[in-house]
């Protein structure tokens, strides 16, 4: 008798955040749920990084230096991809909200924020595993 192993790849989750911080603890995070985490400290080095066919969600600072969280939104819709995005922000600036849910954001999030929140709501938007 041949005994098959199904192997799942694991939905890969993009973090985009300056805070070394919160990338470490929302990893930590959303290892324990069976995801793979990949982080970024800014925009620009995220897009040095090749989109995977296994990516299910990007959280996103809207606060980043030099391109800004909801521009490398608008940045990756315009490429074609469209990927459940989560927006961070330090401020509650309605017209950035606004621009985030028109770039398709999920949420626009203020920090800080309820982490365990969060991971809910990013793991209600990731593909169910059988």
């Amino acid at each position: 008798m041949v005994c098959q192993i199904k192997v799942v790849d694991k939905p890969i989750v993009y973090i985009v955040d300056s805070d070394p911080k919160l990338r470490r603890s929302l990893s930590e995070q959303l290892s324990v749920h069976n995801v793979l985490v990949e982080v970024f400290d800014s925009a620009e080095t995220f897009l040095t990084s090749k989109l995977k066919n296994r990516a299910a969600c990007l959280i996103v600072e809207e606060n980043l230096p030099c391109m800004n969280g909801i521009a490398l939104l608008e940045h990756i819709n315009s490429l074609g991809f469209r990927l459940p995005t989560f927006v961070l922000s330090s401020d509650c600036d309605l017209s950035k909200a606004v621009r985030a849910m028109q770039a398709q954001a999920i949420d626009f999030i203020e920090k800080p924020f309820i982490e365990k929140t969060l991971i809910s709501e990013v793991m209600n938007v990731l593909p169910k595993q059988s």
